[in-house]
């Protein structure tokens, strides 16, 4: 995929950060904790600043009823917990390789670095949601950080 069909995704994930801050040591229930659409995203979520930790983090992102995110990749490590409905996420390396796979409450899985992903909730009637940890934090610190979504 050329560079001229990706769109950053920083200054929006910066800005929504800063306009939906949720800092602490602990928070309740990820579950039903509220979430804010994201437009670019295509999804709602909430991200988390846990005891101003330097190289994790985490967010909830919701997928609504038979919806998807926008496929996207990233230059850090993620690790997905469903915390519950059930989908499936497509995940690619950009050269043709590509595997799916199938989630529901209480599994987890992780992008290889800087693959192609998109999560899809087969739901057609209920939200599905998951917890994502990080290394963002310190892929940002050391200056690698990127976040890209294909353009449409």
């Amino acid at each position: 995929m050329a560079s001229a069909e990706l769109v950053s995704e920083l200054n929006e994930l910066a800005e929504f950060k800063k306009k939906h801050p949720n800092k602490g040591m602990h928070f309740k229930n990820m579950k039903t904790f509220p979430v804010v659409y994201r437009e670019l995203r295509r999804t709602a979520g909430a991200h988390f600043d846990l005891s101003d930790n330097k190289t994790i983090e985490c967010h909830i992102s919701e997928i609504q009823p038979s919806g998807k995110n926008k496929k996207h990749r990233h230059m850090n490590e993620a690790i997905i917990y469903i915390l519950f409905g059930k989908g499936h996420s497509m995940v690619g390396d950009g050269k043709g390789r590509e595997v799916r796979i199938d989630w529901e409450e209480g599994d987890i899985f992780s992008p290889p670095l800087n693959w192609w992903h998109q999560h899809f909730n087969d739901d057609a009637a209920k939200p599905a949601r998951y917890l994502a940890f990080t290394n963002i934090a310190f892929m940002e610190a050391i200056g690698m950080f990127s976040k890209e979504s294909a353009k449409e």
